[in-house]
């Protein structure tokens, strides 16, 4: 039977808030009104196909976040990863201190796009120098290229990258600078945005 105002008005919902909503037998039914701060939602398991649940708590916050300050000795001409052994932040065991510590992995369950956060400071050189995102041994980007100033630089970017369970990422950079020279403080996150 379709709800009708005549058939909706004679179920004479007896409370404030009652709503009137067609059941599982293709007749009318009333679902009191829920408690306060509850909201409306679809649930095909109840008899009218609706309930009251309470609102989802704030979302947590899922993510990654490295930070280092000593330096990192990179040679010259060679594509090297930076590495990390301070976890500011490791929600879902993101990071390992022992193994490939350079690296972010997508833990179980955790699929998704990320915002991706890369940054380094080179010591002054007079020569160009690079930084790279890499996922699963693949260039995706190429950071930033510097200037040929012999300044310190500072090589960062932000990118967002979908990521499925067991992708990793790694920072890499290069320089021209014709011997060993130092990265000092570095930083290297992953934060979960959503499905």
């Amino acid at each position: 039977m379709a709800i009708t105002k005549a058939t909706a008005s004679s179920i004479a919902p007896a409370v404030k808030g009652d709503l009137v909503a067609g059941s599982a037998t293709n007749d009318a039914a009333v679902l009191g009104v829920g408690a306060n701060d509850t909201v409306l939602t679809a649930d095909s398991t109840q008899t009218t196909g609706l309930k009251w649940a309470a609102v989802s708590s704030s979302p947590t916050f899922v993510g990654c976040f490295l930070s280092e300050t000593s330096n990192q000795s990179i040679s010259t001409s060679t594509e090297t990863i930076i590495t990390f052994t301070t976890e500011v932040i490791d929600t879902d065991g993101f990071h390992s201190n022992v193994t490939n510590t350079g690296r972010i992995t997508i833990p179980s369950g955790k699929a998704g796009k990320y915002l991706i956060i890369t940054s380094c400071l080179w010591q002054a050189i007079a020569n160009n120098k690079w930084g790279y995102l890499y996922k699963n041994n693949v260039e995706v980007e190429e950071a930033q290229t510097s200037n040929n100033f012999n300044v310190v630089f500072n090589v960062k970017n932000q990118y967002i990258l979908d990521l499925a369970v067991a992708d990793f990422i790694d920072f890499r950079v290069y320089h021209e600078g014709g011997s060993s020279v130092n990265v000092g403080r570095r930083q290297f996150g992953a934060i979960y945005l959503g499905a």
